[in-house]
């Protein structure tokens, strides 16, 4: 048998070619198709993260905003953060004055390393860290959205 990749000679039953390294596997990296052993959680070329979500699907979609009033005391801002999930994805839209300008952060669930919840009396906070990025923030958000974000980002940092 040939490597695919080098076309030299392989051992019977090799994992990976002696010559160019590269794994016989069909697990390759979608961010940078570099191959990888099978039971590979993280690419080590790129650090890419395979999610291994043990959530439904269906509790990943997610919308709403953070609180009016927290906006206004936090922010100054009257318009208030609007958070939307999806399976893919988190996506934070912070709107500026008067929505003259929007920030807005998406954030790949795979991508994301870790996270800090703050709980307040009555809002509480959300930094949602990636690797090699500044943190994502969310501020203002109600006890019951807070608890409902918190337990997918839990969970998908767990998987990882």
């Amino acid at each position: 048998m040939d490597c695919p990749f080098c076309q030299n000679e392989l051992n019977d039953g090799a994992l990976k070619c002696g010559h160019c390294l590269e794994y016989l596997s069909n697990h390759v990296c979608p961010d940078c198709h570099g191959t990888l052993p099978l039971e590979a959680k993280v690419c080590m070329h790129c650090h890419y993260r395979f999610s291994q979500i043990s959530i439904d699907v269906t509790q990943l979609s997610m919308s709403f905003n953070s609180e009016v009033l927290a906006s206004l005391l936090f922010r100054f801002r009257f318009l208030p953060q609007e958070i939307v999930t999806d399976e893919d994805k988190i996506t934070i839209n912070t709107p500026g004055i008067f929505r003259l300008w929007n920030n807005t952060d998406e954030v790949p669930w795979n991508k994301i390393a870790g996270f800090n919840y703050r709980s307040g009396i009555i809002w509480d906070k959300v930094e949602i860290e990636t690797r090699g990025q500044k943190p994502s923030t969310i501020l203002g958000l109600s006890k019951d959205n807070s608890e409902q974000l918190r337990k997918v980002l839990q969970s998908i940092v767990n998987a990882n």
